[in-house]
């Protein structure tokens, strides 16, 4: 008779029904990958560069103002 194989992978839990959704994370040591540049990245966040190096934050946004004829 034959031993059954042992996974390596880790054990999965079942998740009750209604439960909240799975929370992906990205590694938990990971630093920007431009040059000279050490920011720790969340491992929450899916991109190899930090906010400063990826330019996200410097998008211009324009809005319409809201218009002063409120009655």
């Amino acid at each position: 008779m034959t031993e059954p194989e042992e996974s390596t992978a880790a054990p999965t839990r079942r998740r009750p029904p209604g439960a909240d959704p799975v929370v992906r994370s990205f590694g938990s040591a990971r630093i920007c990958v431009a040059d000279g540049c050490e920011t720790k990245l969340s491992r929450y966040n899916p991109d190899s560069y930090c906010s400063v190096h990826r330019g996200w934050d410097r998008q211009v946004i324009t809005r319409r103002r809201r218009s002063d004829d409120d009655d």
